[in-house]
């Protein structure tokens, strides 16, 4: 059944005032009205909600912004440079009563030419990409279409961060960050092209998520921190599981250093494309990243998106970062739960229930496993194809890029009698498949040490020679870095808090005593929480 939620319009924003913002690379001043710089996000009723095979393609998008009323002028000062594109992208902040025009106009001394205007009656997004003729100023102007209306006052309205670069692409390499959800590595052989791609750069085989659910998993790629040291996941468990409603808070990332934020002070334009609640941006993933936005469960819904967002960046250097769902469940449709338990689980997986009553309730017959696991593998091999597609199309506008292929978490698949993720440490959960591809500068070739998965965000950075502030990568060379691999932190009651692998491929266990939870508190909107406990995780 489809959720029904109200519309939600987010515009987060630290700080205000009228005055000067300091941006990426441009200076903004406000002529008229009062500004900000925050982050400004469009989301429709499907905000949080559960993806069907009827939803449409986009959920929401956010990005970093310059918020300020209507009416309003910001003044942006053009570089001393030719063949500069000045890049953004305005939105109405909820949506307008009358229509609003967007303006971008050229002034040099008395001189004012009009680059571009748009006429806006909704909330979404509109990119503005524009050549400034030499230097002078641009105004960003924004006022009701109605010329009797000019002067009204009317909603915020928010200017993507400004950015000026040169027109020709510069020469650093692009970057195709592909995380996959679920995807065991006992799995991969169901995916050919992506096996045989793998297998074309350095490819750690024996890689270790640093937990066994998606929250505290990607927020350690993006930081380079443990779960034990960023805290995003969830909270302390109760004492003693009694089968009721668990209700531990919901953990977001901290204000730590981001290696999209390392990018972006690199000069690259940065996007995070993904299809998964855990990672809306009440969970502080999206650290960093100029755009962010979720798409429907679907690969064709996030390639059109990522293939938007790579042609209209293509003279700059480009980060993108693309999450996908499958073969996360359900595998086959919405009816799997009925089709092959007999039963609705969702209501299982709000409860604290202990490990050994997770392996009694998802306890099924031999044929029924052998079901189960047909469909995740024809998640996988559909999921390998829209992949070949996706990387081939995005590949045409790029003569040098890296590829990164990352996996979240594996899945439990009764290999230990249970089912699912977020309740082991076992390898069918935990370990998981991380390769980096990129021909000509990293010599193939498989690593079969232990190592951390969640390192290959600061490698990124070392090996373009980008300088930042994380923590330094074990999967290189680098002298500091902390070689320890572990995995902690779960979604569910486990038998153990996580385990530590050592060299030789044996572990040591990590109690639950051991472990702190000590992330930053979020409120949780209703919404998300409803779409959280469709996918099993928590109770509105």
């Amino acid at each position: 059944m489809r959720l029904l939620a109200p519309i939600i319009f987010l515009c987060l924003a630290a700080g205000c005032g009228k005055g000067v913002a300091p941006l990426t690379n441009v200076i903004v001043s406000a002529e008229v009205g009062v500004m900000r710089h925050g982050a400004s996000e469009a989301a429709s009723e499907l905000y949080g909600g559960e993806s069907t095979a009827s939803s449409p393609d986009l959920f929401s998008m956010g990005r970093e912004a310059i918020i300020c009323d209507t009416p309003s002028r910001l003044l942006v000062k053009v570089p001393d440079a030719i063949g500069q594109v000045f890049t953004t992208a305005v939105r109405s902040t909820t949506a307008p009563n009358k229509e609003i025009t967007f303006s971008v106009v050229q002034r040099n001394g008395e001189e004012l030419k009009v680059l571009t205007s748009l006429s806006v009656n909704d909330n979404k997004w509109h990119p503005i990409q524009v050549h400034p003729n030499g230097d002078g100023e641009l105004l960003l102007n924004a006022s009701y279409t109605m010329p009797s209306a000019a002067s009204d006052a009317g909603p915020e309205i928010a200017w993507a961060t400004p950015n000026f670069s040169p027109s020709v692409h510069p020469p650093q390499s692009d970057v195709l960050f592909i995380s996959i959800d679920t995807l065991r590595s006992a799995s991969l052989s169901q995916a050919p092209f992506l096996s045989k791609l793998m297998a074309t750069g350095r490819q750690y085989t024996n890689a270790y998520s640093p937990s066994n659910w998606t929250l505290p998993a990607f927020a350690s790629v993006v930081s380079g921190l443990t779960p034990q040291q960023h805290g995003a996941g969830r909270g302390t468990f109760a004492e003693v599981a009694g089968g009721q409603v668990d209700k531990r808070d919901f953990m977001s990332l901290a204000d730590v250093p981001t290696f999209a934020e390392a990018f972006g002070d690199a000069g690259y334009a940065t996007a995070f494309i993904h299809q998964n609640p855990f990672l809306e941006s009440w969970t502080n993933i999206q650290q960093g990243f100029e755009m962010y936005a979720r798409t429907a469960d679907r690969v064709d819904s996030s390639q059109q998106l990522a293939t938007t967002w790579w042609s209209a960046n293509s003279h700059r250097a480009r980060l993108l970062m693309l999450h996908f769902m499958e073969p996360h469940w359900p595998y086959s449709g919405e009816d799997d739960a009925q089709k092959y338990f007999g039963k609705d689980i969702s209501d299982f997986f709000i409860l604290d229930n202990t490990p050994q009553q997770r392996r009694d309730f998802f306890a099924v017959d031999e044929n029924i496993k052998d079901a189960v696991h047909a469909a995740y593998n024809a998640q996988i091999r559909h999921l390998d194809k829209q992949l070949e597609l996706t990387l081939t199309e995005l590949s045409k506008t790029s003569s040098d890029y890296v590829v990164v292929i990352h996996v979240d978490h594996g899945e439990e698949l009764w290999d230990q009698g249970s089912f699912e993720h977020g309740h082991t440490f076992a390898d069918c959960v935990v370990k998981v498949p991380l390769a980096i591809i990129h021909a000509g500068n990293i010599e193939a070739g498989q690593i079969s040490k232990p190592v951390a998965a969640h390192h290959i965000g600061t490698y990124l950075l070392e090996h373009l020679d980008i300088e930042n502030s994380m923590p330094a990568s074990a999967l290189g060379d680098n002298p500091n870095a902390d070689l320890s691999v572990t995995s902690t932190h779960s979604l569910y009651r486990s038998d153990i808090g996580g385990k530590t692998i050592h060299a030789d491929g044996s572990y040591s266990v990590i109690n639950h005593q051991q472990l702190e939870y000590n992330g930053k508190p979020i409120e949780v909107p209703a919404d998300v929480l409803a779409t959280l406990r469709q996918l099993g995780y928590s109770d509105d």
